[in-house]
């Protein structure tokens, strides 16, 4: 089932849809008596790609996904609500990509989101510095990605006895699954209350999936949002007109948490 959601998943991604579009109306241009018919699919499907690539229509599909919870502070602004608790015991950092090559540095091994999620993971340790910091992710060869992730930790200043991993995880219902067994092995006495809320550290967009994981699990976790992709922009620049890559990864990572919603309501977890 895993390796089945991996590969509809790349199949239905903005981009691969729209390849699929573009060599089906080569096809039937090039190959039947509907050239005309072709021809339109093809110019329909590359101003898909420029609308999807264009940052008013990305930001539109993410900001939504982006809003339900805003950053955990010491000190938050007037109104906001999110204060840091106190008592954190367990701070888990989400896996987001990576790969296991000794020739890059550690900072490299890990995807742009997984760095930006172990980042924000580190800050909020040291806010809470008596608290476990945990990190997740499987990779199919090599060390886990949460291996890389705790090395890099280390790095940073976490002492390795802070930290704890789970590296056999490969998706979000895996990481929460691993999670509450892993509280097994971390509540020896009363203490183990602040292990069963836990802030959990995920790009903003996937944190509603995550949460509703991780309270799947029997757990009260609290999130913290990081990787904001929805940014506000404005018309400064002649270039700001023009469809860019990036914006085509913002839609892509959208598309990406709007399929995993749905297959969780298919699967009766919505």
């Amino acid at each position: 089932m895993f390796l089945f959601t991996k590969l509809v998943g790349a199949l239905l991604k903005p981009l691969s849809l729209v390849v699929m579009a573009l060599l089906v109306g080569l096809l039937v241009a090039a190959f039947t008596r509907w050239r005309r018919s072709g021809l339109a699919l093809i110019g329909v499907t590359t101003l898909a790609l420029a609308l999807v690539s264009w940052w008013p229509v990305s930001n539109t599909l993410m900001a939504p996904l982006e809003r339900v919870y805003t950053p955990l502070e010491v000190e938050p602004a007037v109104g906001s609500g999110r204060t840091l608790p106190a008592d954190v015991g367990v701070i888990v950092v989400l896996g987001g990509g990576a790969v296991d090559d000794p020739s890059l540095p550690l900072s490299a091994q890990l995807s742009a989101t997984s760095l930006q999620r172990l980042i924000e993971g580190i800050r909020l340790w040291r806010l809470r510095p008596d608290a476990l910091l945990v990190t997740s992710g499987a990779l199919p060869h090599g060390r886990s990605q949460a291996e890389i992730a705790a090395d890099l930790a280390v790095a940073l200043g976490v002492p390795r006895a802070r930290i704890r991993m789970l590296p056999t995880a490969r998706n979000t219902a895996e990481e929460a699954a691993a999670y509450a067994d892993l509280i097994d092995t971390l509540v020896t006495d009363d203490a183990g209350a602040g292990f069963r809320a836990p802030v959990v550290v995920s790009s903003a967009s996937h944190l509603p999936r995550a949460i509703a994981e991780f309270q799947r699990q029997g757990l009260e976790p609290v999130a913290a949002p990081t990787a904001h992709r929805a940014m506000p922009q404005r018309y400064a620049r002649p270039g700001d007109f023009a469809p860019e890559a990036d914006d085509l990864r913002t839609t892509e990572a959208a598309w990406h948490e709007f399929l995993g919603r749905l297959w969780a309501r298919l699967r009766g977890r919505g």
